[in-house]
């Protein structure tokens, strides 16, 4: 039983939590693959794909777009499972249905958002001032009667604990039928 997870990472949220998720999928074959730092993998080998990545300005980086363009016939036939991160909560829904292709999302078992980051170190001088922008518009929205009670992004350990176990249910359907 093989398991490949595909995914971009800019700042490293995302890497965080592909890593957090093979973690909890200790004893089975997993293999991480950051589309953005190597050529796309076979996927012939992998009986589970996990794919996903984090969203910027919309939009997933150019190489997990193309890499789910170009295996969009294979991966509807593996036991697939898709997630995303986001800084935005709220936005989980369009996101996943927007970058998503409609065949995708049917085709897979779970779909998931690990939680994002806002965080502005290490960002292009662009970057930080949208980052700054956006963690200023939430901390807004969320003064009620005078208080305020933030709740920027983070990860959300219980969504990728929760993704493992159904990755490793798959694995034991899959497991049965040999």
């Amino acid at each position: 039983m093989k398991i490949l997870i595909a995914y971009t990472s800019k700042h490293g949220t995302t890497e965080e939590c592909v890593q957090r998720l093979q973690q909890h999928l200790h004893g089975l074959d997993v293999t991480l693959k950051n589309l953005a730092q190597a050529p796309s993998p076979s996927l012939v080998e992998y009986d589970i794909v996990v794919v996903g990545g984090s969203v910027q300005f919309g939009k997933f980086h150019p190489a997990l777009r193309l890499f789910l363009k170009e295996n969009l016939e294979v991966l509807k036939q593996k036991r697939l499972a898709l997630f995303l991160c986001c800084g935005l909560a709220h936005e989980y829904e369009y996101y996943e249905e927007v970058l998503f292709a409609k065949e995708l999302r049917a085709a897979a078992f779970q779909m998931l958002y690990f939680g994002g980051s806002l965080r502005t170190d290490g960002l292009p001088f662009l970057d930080k001032l949208f980052v700054r922008h956006l963690r200023t518009t939430i901390a807004e929205n969320e003064i009620e009667d005078g208080e305020y009670t933030p709740s920027m992004p983070g990860i959300l350990p219980e969504n990728i604990e929760t993704m493992a176990s159904y990755i490793r249910r798959e694995a034991l359907k899959k497991e049965q039928k040999l």
